[in-house]
């Protein structure tokens, strides 16, 4: 949704600005909307909590372990299950009447179908929080360190030579670049990463940062 700042500016005040936050899992998204909805006039939605305790899970972990790794028995099956849940939940989400609504996606947004997508493009103002190449290494050390449901998509092949771990790092990558093209054509404005996970950019820049530039 094309907005000027005058426009966002107005809609903040009157309540009717609808905020979603896209971008890989792990990159900061989760940490910006929290930090934003505490200083600001945001009601936070969270998606992945709205699958996860659909599923009868009590937290994320629960939510990974039943996913799985893409080399699991089964994953395949639960992936797509996870899309569906995930589509139904952002769709409820998307659809909410709560004043200033900051939606936090999943990383696999791009993956819900096509209504679900057109909400987002019709109804929202969009952020991408971008992966730079200096955090690239981190979300893969995060993928085992911190686990999160992550859908795959096809990017996973096991590779001749490597073990099942070494693959997933190797896959990694190219999971990342062909997100990264569908975040960027979901989205209206573009934040990189460096600028999220810099504990020394105060939230109040952030929230500027966030308008268009004129």
């Amino acid at each position: 949704m094309q907005l000027s700042r005058a426009e966002f500016d107005a809609r903040y005040a009157a309540g009717t600005l609808r905020i979603a936050f896209v971008g890989m899992s792990n990159i900061g998204k989760s940490y910006t909307v929290m930090r934003l909805a505490t200083k600001y006039d945001f009601n936070l939605i969270e998606v992945d909590k709205l699958i996860w305790e659909n599923l009868g899970h009590d937290s994320m972990d629960a939510f990974a372990e039943w996913q799985g790794h893409p080399y699991t028995d089964g994953y395949s099956e639960r992936e797509a299950h996870s899309i569906s849940l995930e589509t139904a939940a952002t769709r409820k989400a998307l659809s909410t009447d709560q004043r200033n609504p900051m939606v936090d996606t999943t990383g696999s947004v791009i993956y819900t179908d096509e209504d679900v997508l057109e909400m987002l493009r019709r109804d929202y103002y969009v952020v991408y929080i971008e992966a730079m190449a200096d955090h690239i290494e981190r979300l893969k050390v995060q993928y085992f360190k911190q686990p999160k449901p992550l859908v795959w998509a096809g990017h996973y092949e096991k590779l001749e030579g490597k073990t099942e771990t070494e693959s997933i790092l190797e896959c990694y990558p190219k999971l990342l670049k062909s997100r990264a093209d569908m975040y960027a054509k979901l989205a209206d404005i573009t934040l990189p990463s460096t600028m999220i996970l810099n504990p020394k950019v105060k939230i109040d820049a952030i929230y500027e940062a966030l308008k268009p530039a004129v």
